[in-house]
Parts: structure tokens; C-alpha cells; sequence
């Protein structure tokens, strides 16, 4: 990994989405980029309002580049000692459509992980029904990190990893692999019982193409699919649940169901979301 995109609004959420992106960054030796997103609305009866709006903008983007360099020394603050200090870079924009400014960013900056901040009370209904966060998942073409404000980074010392096992999905799983290598971290792979055998395809994959050898799996009945992964991801105390999504696909559907959309309701389990 080499460069991961946090975007903020300098919220409770963001500050700590940033501060797990500094975490990882150490551990992979990436770089980050600050981004901050601004809407300038114009006002309808204003006299001279180009002129107006100009001034207004600049005004809020100097703003916005007072605030990204509090959050760099917060970070620069907050680095660990013995780990190698990630280059902190800033960006600010004017723009109306986060999901394909972000984007945008992917293909110009080659971004790797993408990390916002997701309200802790309820993190699975704000991605349904949040703008920003749907917005990036239906235009960001990289893996994408939510992180709850009250998520604690723990290293990601265990990783429940609910496959569909549609696919090999080998790019996908080989960001998983890495980001789990880093701190060794134990891969749970689940996954429904009528693909039992693709799921010892996965786990070969992981084990030996990739040669990674702490994963395991669990098989789940076919009904309560939602409910029964949302308790075992609680019983083993996960550091992070990942999900496949597909983008022909609505974005409920990778869930394995609406019962699953739950799943993660007043839990502060960061969720990382691979492209399919």
C-alpha cells in the first residue's frame, strides 16, 4: 500500500477515521492524503453574486486549509514512536459530487484505501442511507474504510471476512491479505453451506497462493444469515468485518440479505468494503 485518501469534514467521525488511517499508514509505510470537499451554494437574489460567491469561496477554502494543517499536527501529534512517520499531504476542493471527486482522486493520486468516518449509533443504516458514504461506494473504484467515531484501533487482531465466494475475487482478497499481515491478524472466512467447497477454494487461495496460513472458517445455515454473522462477529470480538460488493449489484444485496442490514447497528466495528 502507498497512498490512503481520508476524507474529512473535521467531525468527531473524521478525526477518528484519520487516526485509524494513520495507524495502518505506519504499518504499511503509506502516505496520506487530507481531503476536504467544499459546496459553495450561491445565493439566488444576490447583486454581483459571481463576484460574491468568489470571495465567499475563498474565504471558506482558506478555512478548510486552516483546519486539514490542525488535523496534520493533531496526527503528526499522535504518531507512533519506532514506526516509520507517513507524509502527510493536503487537498481542498470545490465540488458538488463527493463520490466522483473522490474518484477522481483514486486514478490521479493511484489511492489505495479510501477511509471516512461513519456515525457510531447506527454505522450499517447511515452507508444505506447516508449520501456520502452510498456516493462513494457506488464511485470509488478501491477498497473503502469505514470507521465509527467510537471505534478503537486494536490492530485488527481478528478479521471476519463474509464472502459470497461468487468469484475468486484474488485482487480483493490479496488487500485483505496484506492489510491482515501486518499485524498478523487472524482471518475468520464465512460463508453460507451450499458453497462449502468454493470455500475451500477461498481458503487454499489465502493459504497457499498467497501463503498466509492464520485463517480459518466458519460455516453459517443457510437462514438468519445476517443475524448469525452479526453475533459471531461480536463473539470473537472483531477488529474489522469486510464485505465484497458488487457495483452491477445493489448495494443491500452484498449484505447476504436484508436481515443482515443490521448487522452492525450501535456497534463500533470498523467495516472495510472490497470491489468485486
Amino acid at each position: 500500500m502507498k497512498t490512503i485518501l481520508v476524507l474529512t469534514d473535521f467531525s468527531k467521525k473524521a478525526e477518528n477515521a484519520a487516526l485509524f488511517a494513520l495507524r495502518i499508514a505506519e504499518k504499511t509505510h503509506a502516505n496520506i492524503i487530507l481531503y476536504n470537499s467544499l459546496e459553495i451554494f450561491e445565493p439566488v437574489d444576490a447583486v454581483e453574486s459571481s463576484s460574491w460567491v468568489y470571495e465567499h469561496s475563498e474565504v471558506i477554502r482558506a478555512e478548510s486549509l486552516i483546519a486539514l494543517r490542525s488535523l496534520q499536527a493533531n496526527l503528526a501529534g499522535r504518531h507512533a514512536p519506532g514506526t516509520l512517520e507517513p507524509e502527510i499531504s493536503l487537498l481542498n476542493e470545490i465540488g458538488y459530487d463527493l463520490g466522483a471527486n473522490a474518484n477522481q482522486l483514486v486514478r490521479e493520486k493511484n489511492i489505495d484505501l479510501v477511509v471516512m468516518g461513519i456515525r457510531g449509533d447506527n454505522t450499517t443504516s447511515h452507508i444505506f442511507n447516508g449520501s456520502d458514504a452510498s456516493d462513494i461506494l457506488d464511485h470509488v473504484s478501491c477498497p473503502v474504510l469505514f470507521v465509527p467515531e467510537s471505534g478503537s484501533f486494536d490492530n485488527f487482531k481478528t478479521i471476519v471476512f463474509a464472502n459470497d465466494l461468487k468469484k475468486d475475487y484474488e485482487k480483493p482478497i490479496s488487500f485483505l491479505v496484506g492489510i491482515a499481515r501486518t499485524g498478523n491478524s487472524q482471518i475468520i472466512l464465512t460463508h453460507l453451506g451450499e458453497y462449502e467447497n468454493k470455500a475451500y477454494k477461498c481458503l487454499n487461495l489465502i493459504k497457499n497462493t498467497l501463503a498466509y496460513s492464520n485463517v480459518t472458517s466458519r460455516l453459517f445455515p443457510l437462514e438468519n444469515m445476517g443475524e448469525q454473522l452479526r453475533k459471531f462477529a461480536l463473539s470473537v470480538k472483531a477488529g474489522l468485518v469486510v464485505f465484497i460488493h458488487h457495483k452491477d449489484d445493489k448495494f443491500e444485496n452484498f449484505f447476504y440479505g436484508s436481515e443482515s442490514k443490521g448487522m452492525l447497528n450501535h456497534n463500533d466495528t470498523p467495516l472495510l468494503i472490497l470491489q468485486g
